[in-house]
């Protein structure tokens, strides 16, 4: 397929997480719902001194020993006190996005390529919301290892840029490159930047959500608490290896944390995820494998702020599968005000933020192409027991802005947490088909007589696909609402779009919102996912309420 090839990271700082990141962390949030005894030594080596290929043991078995060495780091690091502010030098601090753009990487000087690898190293500068300096370790196998000096020369500078002074300048994070969508080039499939973020696609994606390594107080009525990498330590691929190894040193002001991450590209980019958390003090909430992404508006209120496109989310659903195996698809919102949901998910088997929605047509983006944005879907391991999933959803009317979090919180929260997870960022269903899922949402007004109906209800719209197409008799819908009733509902064949079509109106109990659940039944047990969505009175966007008439 033809097409322009985009600047590598297209929108990868778009301000989402850093501007989200600032807005929270200076402010509580009105809530609606509910280390190696020593640290490494740097070699002193400029990236011209080009590490021999792999020739003793595993990359994996590296790996294992940074990860040890770092987690003793981090057991040590977290009696001590906590990590200083980034210091951003002076001529790179405010810039804006696109001014930090043109401190590229030359595409040309990327790392490994004189052998030939199969994954390519790349970096970033520090600038913009990037601040903290983030030490770069390359390890090889045989046990040697180089602190990458900072070398200006990686980078395109243009202006006032020419001047900056280079001795107090470092790296901001780093991304890899592979041919997951053709032979011939080197696609940009990860990404670690800002905090404690990372981000990765599968072939044929553009960047959407991001992952983080753990959070803290997220959604709490205090400031969030962000973890950030200060180290990040690679194990030097082999030319032929097609999975990276890379761990990370995380700090904050009550943590200190090691993360290691066996990362494989591909059809669907995994990440295998082994994590130790140390705690210095007590933590108001402490947030596992936290996803975060962006939700504007969708096909529930198509065109929001004045806007052309009829959706504009980077996700559209939390899925949940829990320990039983019951599946869950939360619709995403965009409330008007920050809202805090919980589900209980002992022991879960599976969570994630899904762009379930992949047609062209529901977006009409020839330039952002939404429908290519990856889902994120955690497959837990250990040290996901008792606790709950959290859904944190704040008011925005930026596209820019992540303004989504989902995570998991344990019950009991300990000075040691240690984790083991797998992240798929796929297109895909992250589960086989099981009946009927959900496949669109739409709320709006009821009517009579092709007249709207003013009167504080709201008719909700489920089209479910997956399912076997029966007549409409052999199917029960059975439907909820935890502060408001529901009235009229039925369920129509639609052949047409293979789908069947839930239909019920919502009348509320007072001003507060509707927690809604609806699954189908066949025979004595459920032939769909149940769906979940609180569902808030009136509508979002009314200037004058319609004419009654």
């Amino acid at each position: 397929m033809q097409k322009k090839r985009p600047e590598p990271s297209p929108d990868l700082g778009r301000e989402s997480a850093e501007s989200r990141r600032r807005f929270l962390k200076g402010l509580g949030l009105g809530l609606l719902y509910t280390a190696f005894g020593a640290p490494l030594a740097s070699c002193g080596a400029s990236l011209s001194a080009r590490p021999a290929t792999n020739a003793f043991g595993s990359a994996r078995s590296r790996a294992n020993t940074i990860f040890a060495e770092i987690e003793a780091l981090a057991r040590t690091r977290v009696k001590g006190p906590p990590i200083g502010p980034p210091n951003v030098p002076d001529g790179l601090l405010g810039i804006d996005f696109e001014t930090y753009r043109t401190l590229g990487f030359r595409y040309d000087r990327s790392l490994f390529r004189d052998t030939e690898n199969y994954i390519e190293l790349q970096l970033f500068h520090q600038g913009h919301y990037y601040g903290r300096k983030v030490a770069i370790h390359l390890h090889r196998t045989d046990g040697t290892r180089e602190e990458l000096r900072f070398d200006p020369t990686l980078f395109n500078y243009e202006g006032s840029f020419r001047d900056l002074p280079v001795e107090e300048l470092g790296y901001a994070g780093l991304r890899l490159h592979a041919p997951i969508n053709r032979g011939d080039y080197h696609d940009e499939f990860l990404v670690f930047l800002g905090a404690s973020y990372f981000r990765a696609i599968g072939k044929g994606h553009i960047y959407g959500l991001s992952g983080r390594c753990y959070c803290i107080d997220t959604g709490l009525d205090k400031p969030e608490e962000f973890p950030e990498i200060t180290a990040l330590h690679l194990v030097r691929p082999a030319p032929n290896e097609t999975t990276a190894y890379i761990v990370a040193e995380v700090r904050s002001e009550r943590s200190e944390g090691a993360f290691l991450f066996e990362i494989t590209p591909g059809e669907e980019t995994v990440l295998e995820i082994e994590g130790v958390i140390f705690l210095r003090s007590e933590v108001g909430s402490l947030g596992l494998a936290p996803l975060t992404s962006m939700y504007l508006f969708g096909e529930e209120r198509p065109g929001r702020f004045s806007d052309h496109r009829p959706e504009i989310h980077d996700s559209d659903g939390l899925f949940l599968h829990s320990a039983e195996g019951e599946r869950i698809f939360r619709r995403l919102r965009n409330p008007r005000k920050t809202t805090l949901s919980a589900f209980r998910l002992d022991h879960p088997r599976g969570f994630g933020l899904l762009q379930r929605d992949r047609s062209p047509m529901s977006y009409l983006d020839h330039h952002d192409v939404y429908e290519r944005r990856p889902s994120g879907y955690v497959e837990p391991i250990e040290g996901f027991g008792r606790g709950s999933v959290r859904l944190l959803e704040f008011s925005t009317e930026l596209e820019s802005d992540d303004n989504i979090t989902a995570f998991f919180v344990p019950d009991e929260v300990t000075p040691e947490t240690r984790v083991k997870y797998r992240v798929r960022f796929l297109s895909g269903e992250p589960l086989k088909e099981a009946g009927f899922r959900v496949a669109r949402f739409r709320r709006g007004l009821p009517k009579r007589n092709f007249k709207p109906i003013v009167d504080g209800t709201q008719l909700v719209i489920i089209d479910w696909e997956g399912g076997a197409l029966r007549g409409a008799d052999e199917y029960e819908p059975i439907v909820s609402a935890e502060g408001a009733s529901v009235e009229d509902v039925r369920l129509i064949p639609v052949p047409e779009l293979g789908a069947l079509r839930m239909e019920f109106i919502v009348r509320f109990d007072g001003e507060a919102p509707a927690e809604l659940r609806a699954f189908i039944r066949h025979g004595e047990g459920a032939y769909s996912e149940t769906f979940s969505y609180l569902l808030e009175p009136g509508f979002e966007d009314w200037r004058d309420e319609p004419d009654a008439g």
